[in-house]
């Protein structure tokens, strides 16, 4: 046992302390010769002191050669590996060893990111890195060749108008928006933040939506424009109707002055119709520039409980809000965002009332790249075969409704640069999410 503990490390440890002693010995040897005035044997000890030094002094730099070299092999790129030296063989086999893991771990790092590499230069969106002064990272295939995104300065893009390249670097974490390049393309931008080393890096992917933005702004148009059609027929039908009667019965001798007073109240009254339909599309043009400001998410939600709760219990329904975290803050316009979210909670008011356990929750909450300003509700749901159709500007199935509640909510997260979305409610109802950025 003692034989194997000293044939490694302390061997060496011994001969070293040995080589030491040796040379304290050789030197007192020398200081007594010289005080004897021996001097041949002084000079020889002197010898014997310098031959065992250097000896040492080898030792000392093979261990410290061996040491080095492992360090470079860390870092080198062929994984350079030390010469075993004598007397250290455990030295040797625990830095082999090292260095073997060493090899295997950036080996699979290597593969990850060849993956990832390979990855990102074949998906069809244009990933730009960028970081906190507007400088580009890293890019991938397809915003050098599409976009000639290139290291540098963001605004150096040819492609991007100084307006889209500014739009881009302040794009808050989370929000989408379309951008217009120089050459007229419409991408659709999206910003994700990380955090790489000891600064925070913004990945911005611009996909093109020419075709599929070409198709949803004409369905869009489409469906706007059968509304438009729909509420415009309904009160020009009769008014023409009316005027013809009208005109027929002025002309006729004897006419009751009664009947043409009713027949004009009900043009003015159809008239009257039309001038408040026109007035909520102007509504839906104008929707003014959010102010934003810092809120707490608690003193919105009370507010909301203020005007919607006394409204609830005369329905007959169960409201509750909850804001989580309690401390939780955004960026918004208060008014905007406050009109939006009653918006919703009439709209769940109107789904639920009359119904058994009728029921809407409002639900304030962080995730992790946006704040998440939720209205659920246990009622009907959105329409079955096109749930969108109640985003479309005067679509409505209520009796009485305007059809514009949920087109302004989803302008106002637009506009905040956000978005609003829906999705059925697992035990029947509906959930509407407005997601606003983290700013």
């Amino acid at each position: 046992m003692v034989s194997r503990r000293l044939a490694g490390p302390g061997a060496f440890a011994l001969g070293t302390t040995l080589r030491a002693a040796a040379i304290g010995g050789l030197a007192f040897g020398v200081f007594l010769a010289l005080e004897r005035q021996l001097w041949a044997t002084a000079l020889l000890l002197t010898v014997f002191a310098a031959l065992v030094a250097l000896d040492l002094l080898r030792g000392v730099r093979a261990a410290d050669r061996t040491l080095a070299q492992f360090v470079e092999g860390l870092t080198a790129e062929g994984y350079e590996r030390p010469t075993a030296q004598p007397g250290l063989p455990q030295l040797a086999k625990a830095i082999t060893g090292a260095l073997d893991r060493v090899a295997v771990t950036r080996a699979e790092r290597q593969r990850r990111i060849d993956h990832l590499e390979a990855l990102t230069d074949n998906v069809a969106a244009a990933l730009l890195v960028i970081d906190p002064a507007g400088q580009i990272v890293s890019a991938n295939r397809a915003a050098r060749q599409g976009l000639g995104g290139a290291p540098g300065p963001l605004a150096a893009v040819a492609t991007l108008t100084p307006a889209a390249a500014l739009r881009l670097r302040t794009l808050a974490p989370g929000a989408r928006e379309i951008v217009r390049l120089a050459d007229g393309r419409a991408m659709l931008a999206q910003a994700a933040a990380f955090t790489a080393g000891a600064g925070r890096l913004t990945l911005i992917s611009l996909q093109s939506v020419s075709g599929e933005l070409d198709a949803v702004e004409l369905k869009a148009w489409q469906d706007l424009v059968r509304v438009l059609a729909h509420e415009m027929m309904n009160s020009l039908t009769p008014i023409c109707s009316l005027s013809e009667t009208l005109q027929a019965r002025l002309r006729a001798p004897g006419a009751d002055p009664v009947e043409v007073a009713e027949a004009l109240d009900v043009i003015a009254r159809r008239s009257a119709g039309l001038m408040h339909f026109v007035e909520r599309y102007r509504r839906l043009t104008d929707l003014p520039t959010p102010e934003v400001v810092r809120l707490r998410a608690a003193d919105l939600a009370a507010r909301l409980d203020g005007l919607m709760a006394p409204m609830m219990r005369e329905a007959g329904i169960d409201y509750a809000s909850v804001v989580t975290p309690p401390q939780l803050t955004l960026q918004a316009d208060p008014e905007l965002l406050e009109q939006a979210l009653i918006n919703l909670l009439k709209n769940a008011l109107e789904a639920v009332r009359g119904r058994p356990g009728a029921a809407v929750r409002l639900g304030v909450r962080l995730e992790e790249d946006h704040v998440a300003l939720t209205v659920e509700d246990n009622g009907p749901g959105l329409p079955a075969g096109d749930p969108e159709a109640a985003f479309v500007p005067f679509f409505t199935t209520k009796k009485g409704g305007s059809g514009v509640g949920l087109t302004l909510a989803r302008q106002t997260a637009l506009a905040h640069g956000g978005r609003l979305e829906h999705r059925a409610r697992r035990t029947g109802g509906a959930v509407l999410q407005l997601s606003l950025p983290i700013c």
